[in-house]
């Protein structure tokens, strides 16, 4: 029996979020979504949404998750070895479980496409801080004279974006030694 509402509004995100991302949008129930939530269905259906449920779960992630990532990634000065570290540590996380399943907002670009303008909006904005951050990297790396041709540090960016997705696939059938094998690779083609 679904208890009182005792949760907070965030606390019942952050539950929520951990349903996603193991088993996406499309995956999980309204029923199922309250059972998880330990909340009853007309919960979901008159009081939170399991749609507002999702959007906040991606904001949340965001907020939880990328957004200090990236922020280190931004805040680090040595280059190319700080976008090195940043996929290692990507990976760890990954293999880890630290995330549970990929990246939450690879996993959602993959599964909706571009089926909600809304969600779209949230993933282009994710996608557009994550390339803005590996260009102020960049930038460093180039200030460093550790990259041969600067005039492409927007292709480059884009670039290292494919790497994301990569590694969203990737970690599930190779293991640390050869992820990071595989960064290397990639990120020779960048200097």
């Amino acid at each position: 029996m679904p208890q009182a509402l005792n949760d907070t509004y965030e606390e019942l995100v952050q539950r929520a979020q951990e349903l996603f991302w193991t088993k996406g949008y499309k995956g999980v129930t309204a029923r199922e979504l309250a059972d998880y939530l330990n909340v009853s269905q007309s919960t979901i259906y008159n009081k939170y949404t399991k749609d507002m449920l999702f959007m906040d779960s991606l904001d949340y992630y965001t907020r939880t998750y990328s957004d200090p990532f990236l922020k280190q990634l931004r805040e680090s000065t040595e280059g190319m070895e700080s976008l090195r570290e940043f996929f290692y540590k990507l990976i760890d996380a990954l293999l880890d479980k630290t995330f549970p399943k990929s990246c939450l907002m690879v996993n959602t670009v993959v599964e909706m496409q571009n089926e909600n303008k809304e969600i779209k909006v949230l993933y282009q904005r994710y996608f557009d801080t994550l390339v803005s951050s590996y260009k102020v990297v960049l930038d460093k790396a180039i200030g460093l004279q550790q990259i041969k041709y600067p005039e492409k540090k927007e292709a480059y960016a884009e670039f290292l974006l494919g790497v994301i997705f990569s590694l969203s696939i990737l970690y599930k059938i190779n293991g640390r030694s050869q992820l990071r094998t595989f960064i290397d690779e990639q990120l020779s083609f960048v200097v």
